[in-house]
């Protein structure tokens, strides 16, 4: 087993992440970044198009541009692995991958949102090519194209007013009935937006180009399938964060995302999060703005401590 000491571990090589690294770094402070075997979301983007600087870049061009970045400060240190343990909150933190243990003294968490499970058959293969789970991020590429959004709580019924606004062609999709949606639902309907009640999208169909074609969907009251022709299918569901970190006592709110202060501070002294891991909006510029707060306020935190 490898060995290190650090004065801060950051835990996760997404936007989030390597944002924070270039501020410890920047900051002098002995910084480890550990890179998991999980993908960074962003790399699912085919382009970013809301990122300042870019007017258009790929998302994995866009995540190695940062690790440059990251991995240009001599203080910092990238290293794979994924973390099999931790015990945080009792003086010094203490890491373990497959391959190494890691003693820090300070703690970053910006894993992102956790991995997608596949909700409707075939949305892997066409996530990025008309699959999308990000409003905000993709709504403009739609433009007075049809889309559909499924899913049946009030943060569907709001990215669905956010589409509209874009000038793209909202549907909505649910499995419950329209009488069972939240209060939202009336302004949907003000706006003259379409939704097809007590129907589950059962398939995601692509074309010749790779790219979505249709949805395949089913009655929830007769079973019958009904298929529909669409440019883009927005799928939004909860992703919980790791319960490994529950575990380790830090705290989550109801969705599973972790509970941060205004300085990106978990209720561990010491230990804080950052990016979508912590919920709210999934943008780039909201990760790299909480990445960039973590590691300032992780650099300040390690002045504290006895020397």
């Amino acid at each position: 087993m490898d060995e290190y000491k650090c004065e801060v571990l950051i835990i996760g090589a997404g936007p989030a992440g390597l944002c924070a690294g270039v501020y410890c770094g920047r900051a002098g402070r002995d910084t480890i970044i550990l890179e998991g075997k999980g993908e960074s979301a962003i790399t699912q983007a085919k382009e970013v198009q809301n990122y300042l600087g870019f007017e258009s870049i790929g998302g994995t061009k866009l995540l190695e541009t940062f690790k440059a970045h990251a991995k240009s400060n001599e203080k910092v240190k990238l290293i794979k692995g994924d973390v099999i343990s931790l015990m945080v909150g009792m003086g010094k933190n203490m890491i373990s991958t497959r391959t190494a243990n890691i003693t820090a003294d300070s703690i970053i968490i910006a894993t992102g949102g956790g991995q997608r499970k596949e909700k409707v058959k075939g949305e892997d293969s066409l996530t990025g090519y008309g699959v999308s789970y990000c409003a905000l991020c993709d709504g403009p590429l739609y433009r007075e194209k049809v889309v559909y959004m499924y899913g049946s709580d009030e943060e569907v019924l709001e990215e669905a007013l956010i589409l509209h606004q874009m000038g793209c062609i909202v549907k909505i999709i649910s499995n419950i009935g329209i009488n069972e949606m939240p209060e939202g639902v009336k302004e949907v309907q003000d706006k003259e937006i379409e939704i097809i009640d007590n129907i589950e999208v059962i398939e995601v169909v692509g074309n010749d180009k790779g790219t979505i074609e249709k949805i395949i969907c089913k009655s929830t009251d007769t079973d019958d399938v009904i298929e529909y022709d669409l440019d883009c299918l927005f799928i939004l569901s909860h992703i919980p964060s790791n319960t490994m970190f529950k575990k380790a006592g830090v705290e989550l709110d109801d969705k599973g995302n972790i509970k941060v202060d205004e300085e990106q501070q978990t209720n561990i002294k010491g230990v804080y999060a950052a990016g979508d891991v912590t919920g709210g909006l999934f943008q780039v510029a909201f990760a790299v703005a909480e990445g960039a707060r973590a590691g300032i306020n992780a650099s300040k935190y390690i002045r504290t401590l006895p020397k």
